[in-house]
């Protein structure tokens, strides 16, 4: 039987809190252990005039927003971007679920980013290239992960810098920098946003992935993550930027997605070390397979190269303009009926925005690899 969200749940706290309305918009279910809200309830709260159920697919439709998910799978899609779910799509027999730790971690930042708590102008973007040194990372017949995450965010740093953001690098050369130096390095800079860049290896896969953090009480959902925190789910610094995180992943990847030829392997939750520990905002993105024979050769091209970084720089302005947006402001009660005034998820850029106007173009401050 359905039981309406009390405040005493750990998870229906967050879940009121990222949604920042009362207890009678929503109808929880518990199912497996967990809060679940059904489709047609999600579709009523977000004010999509088309919902559809075939099946067991769900499609929710409105002039400029597409939710989809199946129930059996992990897989939602907004707006043609793929998510990974924290916990799976089930049926109730009358209609689909999707569970609450979904709509608050997931849904919710991606839909409305400018209700997300806390936004902040970026002032400094951190990019992180993967791997250096002795450690090369993957590699192929053309070259390492190394020198190409190098050259993609020298490529992301350019255009950032050409926009007007201060840019660091937790590198600046071919030089060995321990994981936890990269985060302490990022934790320095307040109101910034940390982009860790890498390529991926597994046979003959292709396509992209970006990660945010796995919330608190979630596991990770990339399969093939092999470290000691993997399993851990308990609560970690990068948790309480968790909304922020989904967001930044979200506009980065959908950026890639519109400028490139690449298949989507959507957005996942994931405990890696930098993602973790990290106190702003932040993402690691998988740019693409260098042991894929098709994927690698495109990606020792200068051009396929130049292209990630033009589109992640991007995302990252996508992303500060879609937090950061202001409409003319609304009433509680306003609030409860329509959507704020920016009702285009993180998926689509605000043909609006405007960027800051250039402060310099220097090389960064600050960088690990520069012995500060």
């Amino acid at each position: 039987m359905p039981s309406q969200l009390r405040i005493g749940s750990l998870i229906g706290l967050t879940f009121l809190s990222a949604i920042a309305l009362g207890s009678d918009d929503w109808t929880v279910l518990k199912q497996q252990g967990h809060d679940y809200v059904t489709f047609s309830n999600v579709a009523h709260f977000y004010q999509f005039p088309e919902y559809t159920r075939v099946s067991h697919t769900v499609s929710l439709r409105s002039d400029r927003r597409v939710i989809r998910a199946q129930t059996g799978t992990s897989e939602l899609y907004i707006n043609g971007v793929r998510f990974f779910t924290d916990f799976p799509i089930l049926s109730s027999g009358n209609d689909e679920l999707i569970s609450a730790m979904d709509i608050s971690k997931i849904i919710e930042p991606v839909m409305r980013p400018n209700r997300i708590k806390n936004s902040h102008k970026i002032e400094t973007v951190v990019l992180d290239p993967g791997h250096g040194g002795t450690d090369n990372g993957a590699s192929n017949r053309w070259g390492s992960e190394k020198s190409f995450a190098m050259d993609v965010a020298s490529n992301v740093r350019r255009e950032l810098i050409k926009a007007g953001y201060k840019v660091e690098m937790t590198r600046m050369g071919d030089k060995a920098i321990g994981l936890e130096e990269r985060v302490n390095f990022a934790n320095r800079f307040p109101n910034a946003v940390f982009i860790s860049i890498h390529f991926n290896s597994s046979g003959s896969a292709e396509g992209l992935e970006t990660y945010a953090v796995a919330p608190q009480g979630v596991a990770s959902n990339m399969t093939n993550e092999k470290h000691a925190s993997s399993g851990n789910t308990t609560w970690c610094q990068g948790n309480a930027q968790d909304e922020h995180n989904i967001a930044l992943s979200a506009a980065i990847h959908a950026s890639v997605l519109s400028r490139l030829s690449i298949f989507d392997r959507g957005v996942k939750h994931a405990r890696f070390h930098v993602l973790r520990n990290i106190k702003v905002p932040a993402a690691l993105i998988e740019c693409g397979f260098l042991s894929s024979a098709a994927e690698g050769q495109r990606i020792a091209t200068a051009q396929y190269r130049q292209q990630v970084g033009m589109a992640i720089a991007q995302g990252i302005q996508n992303y500060d303009a879609a937090v950061n947006f202001r409409g003319t402001g609304q009433t509680f009660a306003q609030a409860k009926t329509r959507l704020p005034a920016h009702s285009r998820p993180i998926t689509e850029p605000l043909s609006a925005y405007v960027p800051p106007e250039p402060t310099h173009v220097d090389q960064p401050s600050i960088s690990i690899s520069a012995g500060e």
